[in-house]
């Protein structure tokens, strides 16, 4: 077990597996913080990707390289020297990796230099409180996108953890573990208002809220204006909105089962910093600002004593 910092050059290579906007945050910020960071793209997507990642002013890090998922040796090749894989995908319904690409990914070739050190992957709260028919009922009539906890979902959920594990644990050295970070129904995931103070240019470009918006006023960019802060549970201890799961699956506030997008990808890249592999999730509280490095650490140092 080992911590992973940016400033060492010869254990800083990680590697982003997964589809949507998270994984595009994850690892524009994992890049943004000085790993060297691949991501894989469908390469019908990568102008659309690219896009959401540039901010105006800004150009994409020169440190972020995109290898398209048709390139299979050239990603075998670049997996031998990745000392981190971080396994994330948006879809609430959908957000595993099929068991085929875990084992292309980690298996006795690509593992032979013995380089990979932590691996972090995006799960759900799957304790079931505060979740069921509610979300069930706001799932389908107000946010596709809300975890609603469906027991089914749960299953799959487990089972993907579970082969992270069990292969990390065949092909892996010792010292490899695993991070599983934990979140709710997925919200925001970009920079704010560009005519406001608390813009944020590290997170997803303002072309977020063009594709993501349904309404006049799109309640993504309301909620990343009111919904910066952070709070973190140890384990898989959050609940889910319960009763209010209607009230809530739009709301642009902080409310019970939320996770904020760009908390979660934080969440990710920040925990490669940690001694030894964690599970927590990743909750919401009001804010207009991110939490400083200093409040980072003190929350990441928390949920992992």
């Amino acid at each position: 077990m080992a911590k992973l910092l940016p400033d060492d050059s010869a254990h800083s290579t990680v590697g982003i597996v997964g589809k949507g906007y998270i994984s595009y945050l994850t690892a524009k910020l994992a890049s943004k913080a000085g790993y060297k960071t691949w991501m894989l793209y469908p390469p019908s997507e990568l102008d659309t990707i690219k896009k959401l990642m540039q901010t105006a002013n800004e150009e994409l890090p020169e440190n972020l390289e995109f290898l398209s998922i048709e390139d299979g040796e050239l990603v075998q090749d670049k997996i031998k020297n990745t000392n981190a894989l971080i396994f994330a995908a948006d879809d609430p319904d959908n957000g595993v990796v099929d068991s085929s690409i875990i084992q292309f990914m980690i298996n006795e070739a690509t593992m032979s230099t013995k380089s990979l050190k932590r691996v972090c992957i995006l799960s759900r709260n799957l304790n079931g409180s505060g979740l069921g028919f509610f979300s069930k009922a706001a799932k389908a009539t107000a946010n596709s996108e809300v975890w609603s906890g469906d027991e089914k979902l749960i299953q799959m959920y487990k089972k993907f953890e579970n082969q992270i594990n069990e292969a990390v644990k065949k092909e892996c050295s010792e010292e490899t573990d695993v991070s599983v970070v934990r979140a709710g129904t997925l919200k925001g995931g970009a920079c704010g208002d560009a005519a406001q103070d608390d813009y944020f240019p590290q997170y997803l470009s303002p072309y977020f809220y063009e594709v993501t918006k349904k309404d006049i006023i799109t309640w993504q960019l309301l909620f990343d204006c009111n919904v910066r802060g952070v709070k973190l549970f140890q384990g898989d201890s959050m609940q889910g909105p319960g009763g209010k799961a209607i009230l809530t699956a739009n709301s642009s506030e902080a409310c019970e089962g939320d996770s904020s997008r760009c908390a979660v990808a934080e969440a990710l890249v920040r925990s490669m910093k940690l001694e030894k592999g964690v599970e927590f999730a990743v909750g919401t509280t009001e804010g207009r600002i991110p939490p400083t490095e200093n409040e980072w650490e003190k929350m990441l140092v928390n949920i992992s004593s």
